[in-house]
């Protein structure tokens, strides 16, 4: 071999030895990347997977027996948290200050700094999948509501895009909350304000004692009660409101002393006003519409036109809306550390809102009126506490979750009646191949009479009913849940009648939901609770077929905790159909 060649091959190896050095490190280098990558992909998916199965077993904790679901809905939350980091955009809010100390002193109120998940926390995801989801289908739906129809449409000219879809938004989501929770309370509440609740909890307090998702449930509720059902059904559409709240006669502005009035909601830069004892938007004098805070305060005929001489007082004048509290209302773990850091991480069909920046949303409402001193509302924080106390007293027999039991069990546990209405949530009111639907699923809860007493002793009849005596179950105990069934049964029936009434007006069938009211439930010994709100939906559903007179008799039902909106609309009705039902 000679030198040259010598050289030439020496120089050959070199330079194929360096190539697959070359190679190796970058093919080792890419190698590494693609590992890097994989995990961080794995971790990500895996992150996904721990909030989709929290979010697939939320709806189980409608059920009383929610141990199961809790624990498997706590341990995938507290797996993903124990892997992230807390989010960077969250900081405490300044307006969580306005909350009193002791409320700020409560076991949850601590955990909101922490990537912590209870079952409070849990229970307020809940509440935001299922208002998402009835929000979804309510917001498809065209706006039905004959007297502001031609307004919004005027109105929503002269708005942004963003500004129209938030209007519009706004009057479905309230029209659907108003129709779908019957008001219970006295027809003389409208004339005064009730004073705000504080600490301690009571169970003849008000407001507190049902969240929003049990209101929707129960499908009744006091003025406050339904008016929050509004407001979150809102939050879930990135629209958030206040309660506009007066001082104590005396000037006190603590939690424990001021008064509620009102919902206002913010939609451009006028905060519009919603009446929940009415179940009514305070009308506008100047161009048919719903008022705003803005002319209320310039026109003092707006307040003045909210009396009805002679039958109803008001308790709000032009000279209270100088000194008004705003009070944000959001509950208190949209606020939270925990909650923020999840928002981020929701993706796809878990995507749902469950934040706010409470601080950004403060200044935005001191832009529309600088007058405004803008707190936190006390009540959402209440409605988690009692809620917590219920749950510790239902696991103990007494006399209290005797009571509570059978007026709500057959809402909170496992059972036909629970799962129709989770269906009806859901907008899926027609059977399908893979399921049953709302409408026949609230049929089959409609047993009759004779049935329920053969009930006792065929035991083939409680094995349909899936009423079956266990292996170590003393005959004493199987003959309580046997009547326990038959009063669930027997009470579902008459709630049921209801149910399928609001299916129809859901699904735009006027004439069916008037026979159902007439018939079943004004014509039925038994569902005497629901009546002042079937004399409601029958004058709504008569106002949409166009029958004015019947409408207006309908609306003349005193014996109800919402007669004097009831009053205010007939009113606003005589006004557009003058021809009809003649004038003032």
């Amino acid at each position: 071999m000679s030198p040259q060649f010598s050289m030439q091959t020496i120089k050959s190896i070199g330079l194929l030895l360096c190539g697959i050095v070359f190679a190796v490190g970058c093919s080792n280098k890419a190698q590494e990347d693609i590992s890097r990558i994989t995990a961080r992909q794995t971790i990500v998916r895996e992150r996904r997977d721990a909030v989709r199965e929290a979010f697939r077993y939320l709806p189980q904790l409608i059920r009383l027996d929610r141990t199961t679901a809790l624990k498997e809905i706590r341990y995938q939350l507290m797996t993903w948290s124990s892997s992230v980091k807390p989010s960077e955009n969250w900081k405490s809010p300044a307006v969580l200050e306005s909350v009193t100390p002791s409320l700020r002193a409560t076991d949850f109120s601590k955990r909101m700094k922490s990537l912590d998940f209870g079952e409070s926390e849990c229970e307020y995801l809940l509440q935001c999948q299922m208002l998402s989801e009835v929000a979804k289908w309510v917001l498809e739906l065209p706006y039905r509501d004959t007297l502001f129809r031609e307004w919004m449409e005027q109105k929503k000219r002269d708005l942004s895009a963003d500004e129209s879809l938030r209007l519009e938004s706004t009057l479905k989501l309230f029209d659907w909350s108003i129709m779908n929770v019957g008001l219970v309370g006295n027809p003389k509440e409208v004339e005064g304000l009730s004073t705000n609740p504080d600490l301690p909890l009571s169970d003849n307090g008000g407001i507190y004692r049902q969240l929003p998702w049990q209101t929707m449930m129960f499908a009744q509720g006091d003025r406050w009660q339904r008016s929050r059902l509004f407001t979150q059904l809102l939050f879930t559409q990135g629209i958030d409101s206040i309660v506009l709240a007066l001082p104590s006669q005396t000037g006190a502005v603590e939690n424990a002393s001021i008064r509620p009035w009102c919902v206002a909601v913010p939609i451009g830069e006028e905060l519009y006003l919603f009446e929940p004892t009415w179940g009514f938007p305070i009308p506008s004098q100047k161009d048919g519409g719903i008022a705003t805070l803005r002319e209320a305060k310039a026109d003092p005929s707006v307040l003045r036109r909210a009396k009805l001489p002679g039958q109803f007082e008001y308790p709000v004048e032009h000279k209270d809306l100088d000194t008004l509290v705003a009070l944000i209302d959001c509950d208190p773990f949209a606020v939270g550390l925990a909650m923020h850091t999840l928002q981020e991480a929701l993706t796809g069909g878990n995507r749902i809102r469950i934040t706010m920046d409470a601080d950004q949303f403060e200044g935005r409402l001191l832009k529309i009126d600088e007058k405004l001193s803008v707190r936190l509302w006390n009540v959402p924080w209440l409605c988690y506490l009692y809620n917590e106390s219920i749950r510790d007293r239902l696991t103990e027999q007494s006399p209290f979750s005797m009571q509570y039991m059978e007026q709500f069990g057959s809402y909170i546990m496992e059972t036909p009646l629970s799962r129709a209405r989770s269906l009806h949530f859901k907008g899926k009111f027609q059977s399908s191949i893979e399921e049953a639907g709302a409408l026949s699923s609230y049929m089959t809860v409609r047993v009759d009479e004779q049935t329920l007493k053969e009930l006792v002793d065929d035991k083939d009849l409680q094995k349909e009913f899936g009423i079956v005596r266990g292996s170590f179950e003393t005959k004493e105990t199987f003959d309580v849940r046997l009547q326990l069934a038959q009063r669930y049964f027997r009470r579902s029936k008459f709630d049921v009648n209801m149910f399928l009434a609001l299916c129809n007006i859901d699904i735009n069938k006027p004439e069916t939901a008037i026979d159902w009211l007439q018939k079943r439930i004004l014509g039925s010994s038994g569902s005497e609770k629901w009546h002042s709100h079937s004399h409601y939906l029958l004058g709504r559903m008569y106002e949409q077929t166009g029958q004015w007179q019947k409408a207006a008799e309908e609306y003349k039902f005193e014996e109800t905790a919402q007669a004097a909106g009831n009053r205010i609309r007939l009113r606003k009705l005589r006004q557009l159909h003058p021809d009809e039902l003649g004038t003032l």
